[in-house]
């Protein structure tokens, strides 16, 4: 007896399994059998069988016959297929009322009704038919879980052991899918003992490819996979068709007790799809069967798939800093390993904008930091390009390139990163100012002190980037950021490189103006009719209720002002489409004011007529009331503040004071973009009324 075998046989002792060990017992005069408990060294064949042919079709399976197999009607069964000899008096598990008094008929009547039409010239059933996908009555049995049926269908037709449904699945598979431990043990012990050779049984494979190890693994069925691995441990070496190997499966499923159990015999393979491997897979699942997998087999962090990524690829683009972490504790150098596109791990975690995967690796491999992609780009360079377009920019992203940013500031070795130019010359500062993005520029410049002057191939600058976006928003901070921090243009002739902003912020406001008017008709013809249409109504002389009332008189007041600010921005809105360019812009920015003070001064005379109508009382109300409308107040003036807002109030300060000196660079800006000074500067216009608004609304607020 083998030594293979002998420690087979000692752990089918240890599972308490008497079929598996009996099976394992038959198993010393079968070399096929045998072979399964330690793959050949050269193991790559993967021999696929052959569908039935024409000439094995079976017959359709008549309904009692598929009803009694489910059931497990042992004495039913054998009834319809008429071994009367075999019928046992024991008790069925499942006994059906209906299907007892079919039993207690003539067995005439009962073929005569049961087998009419279903082409069976004896009125009996027989072995041989199948369901709609061909599956006998052996797998239903063991998909059911029937033993004893099972037992009893092979001791009358042995065959069946290897007989394929239309997915090609032998009745072990479906039994191996149920997670049947103990049916799996039988129908390997019976296949080995009928002469058919559990060897048989055991190798087949479903349409898919998968072996019955495939199936028990991808359903979670330890207890069968622990089976299985006794008798075969060598069907953890097998692919399926999509080269997806049971340990695969079982890292995917996130199965930790397979995983352990697969990863007891070094000849297991790991592959998945798109050459993956097992650890591909688990650093995106499971600290622990990442760890687990690294014990079994390190090499594992090294293999690419594909695409050349390494699991430390995906590690770093998830973002686990442990598992990161627990990769590069036990192989270091899978840190310098790049994909394809020459892109590193340090890269896919720029990328992502994952801060502290950076940082882990940089402390883990200093010098991981100098690697380039193949367009010569560093980490740096992708955090930047990835904080605008590429990317779907939310506050966290945006927060993890600052500290990206600040990380590369701290790093005196780092620092290198800052004015580091690619294939194409561009610094990280270019592809910032090319998204548009004013914190990203504003930290380069502020915490690393990026040099501005610096040109790509094409002669361009970070500011020359500024100034071909597209959006004015993006534009009008990115411009005033890097030109109050000192960044220049590349020397051009002005005729060559002016975009015209005229034109362009003339079709904006014919666009805009024609909504807004219509917006501020209607808020003039509000306040118009809510002045006549006063809190409390009117007395028999048509004389206010609550003239004498102090809130009375403020909403009187708020709604003057909201009426005459709502003509005035009406007017400057129609002006604004029929005077020139200039004032087309001057005309449209007063317009938007007035159209602001308009609906805010509305909005608060709503709150007074509330407060007045209730009287005295009713405090908590009138609380609520006046919380609620400053709240969407404020929120709204700081989604403004957030959207619109061309910098912070430093840079904003910064490039006043920068176009107040006269240089080339205010003159470029004053030639391209000669309403940006006045934006910046309504803007800060904008911030302060907002202030006064705030504090007019709690001083009048507090009065009542």
């Amino acid at each position: 007896m083998s030594i293979n075998l002998n420690s087979a046989l000692w752990k089918a002792n240890d599972l308490k399994d008497e079929k598996l060990y009996a099976a394992l017992l038959l198993a010393e005069g079968d070399r096929r059998l045998a072979a399964l408990l330690q793959p050949p060294a050269d193991h790559v064949s993967r021999e696929a069988d052959l569908p039935l042919d024409e000439g094995s079709r079976r017959h359709a399976m008549c309904p009692d016959l598929y009803r009694s197999t489910q059931t497990g009607s042992i004495n039913r069964v054998m009834e319809l297929l008429g071994f009367k000899e075999e019928m046992t008096c024991v008790k069925d598990d499942i006994v059906d009322p209906k299907e007892v008094k079919l039993f207690l008929e003539d067995s005439h009547e009962i073929s005569k009704r049961t087998n009419k039409h279903w082409g069976h010239g004896d009125g009996l059933c027989t072995l041989q038919e199948v369901t709609a996908e061909k599956n006998t009555v052996l797998h239903i049995a063991a998909e059911q879980g029937h033993l004893e049926l099972v037992e009893t269908i092979i001791g009358r037709d042995n065959t069946l052991l290897v007989s394929q449904n239309a997915m090609q699945e032998t009745p072990l598979h479906l039994a191996a899918r149920a997670g049947n431990r103990r049916m799996v043990s039988l129908i390997i012990f019976l296949a080995q003992e009928s002469g058919i050779g559990a060897y048989q049984v055991l190798t087949k494979r479903s349409i898919e490819g998968d072996t019955v190890l495939h199936e028990a693994t991808q359903h979670g069925h330890e207890d069968v996979v622990q089976a299985l691995m006794t008798v075969a441990p060598a069907l953890s070496a097998e692919l399926n068709n999509t080269s997806m190997s049971p340990l695969y499966l079982a890292v995917v499923r996130n199965s930790i007790g397979i995983v352990r159990i697969l990863t007891q015999y070094s000849f297991s393979s790991a592959l998945g799809r798109n050459r993956q491997n097992a650890l591909h897979a688990a650093v995106l699942q499971s600290q622990e069967i990442t760890s687990m997998l690294l014990d079994w087999k390190a090499e594992l962090a090294n293999r690419r798939d594909a695409s050349g990524n390494t699991p430390v690829h995906y590690a770093a683009s998830s973002g686990d800093v442990t598992i990161v972490k627990t990769i590069l504790d036990i192989v270091p150098l899978a840190v310098y390993i790049q994909d394809h596109e020459g892109s590193s791990p340090l890269h896919v975690a720029a990328r992502m904008c994952n801060c502290s995967a950076i940082s882990c690796m940089i402390d883990l491999c200093p010098d991981s930091f100098e690697l380039c992609d193949n367009q010569g780009r560093n980490f740096l360079h992708i955090a930047a390009q990835h904080g605008g377009k590429e990317i779907n920019l939310n506050g966290r992203d945006l927060k993890n390139i600052i500290s990206i940013i600040n990380l590369v500031s701290r790093k005196p070795d780092l620092k290198k990163l800052v004015n580091e130019r690619d294939n194409e010359g561009n610094t990280p500062l270019h592809y910032a100012s090319m998204n548009g993005f004013t914190e990203v520029i504003l930290h380069l410049l502020k915490v690393t002190e990026a040099d501005t002057t610096l040109m790509n191939n094409e002669g361009k600058t970070a500011l020359d980037h500024a100034a071909s976006l597209d959006s004015f928003f993006l534009m009008a901070g990115a411009v005033a950021t890097l030109s109050g921090y000192g960044a220049t243009f590349s020397p051009e002739r002005q005729d060559k490189v002016i975009k015209n902003w005229k034109d362009e912020t003339t079709k904006w406001i014919d666009r805009v103006s024609d909504n807004l008017i219509i917006v501020s008709v209607l808020i003039a013809t509000i306040a118009f009719s809510a002045a006549f249409n006063v809190p409390g109504s009117y007395n028999g002389d048509g004389i206010a209720n609550l003239r004498q009332t102090r809130q009375y008189s403020i909403f009187l007041v708020l709604d003057t002002i909201s009426m005459s600010a709502s003509l005035s921005a009406t007017i400057l809105l129609v002006v604004s489409k029929a005077v020139s360019k200039r004032g087309s812009w001057i005309s449209f920015s007063l317009s938007l004011i007035f159209l602001w003070i308009s609906l805010f001064t509305m909005e608060l005379a709503f709150v007074i007529a509330v407060s007045v109508v209730m009287g005295n009382g009713k405090t908590a109300t009138k609380c609520i009331v006046s919380a609620i409308s400053m709240s969407f107040f404020i929120w709204t003036v700081l989604a403004i503040l957030n959207i619109c807002s061309p910098a912070n109030l430093e840079t904003i300060r910064k490039f006043l004071s920068f176009t107040r000196k006269q240089t080339q660079t205010t003159r470029q800006i004053g030639i391209q973009f000669p309403k940006l000074a006045s934006y910046v500067k309504r803007w800060n216009l904008f911030i302060f009324l907002n202030f006064l608004l705030y504090f007019t609304t709690v001083a009048i607020l507090w009065t009542i």
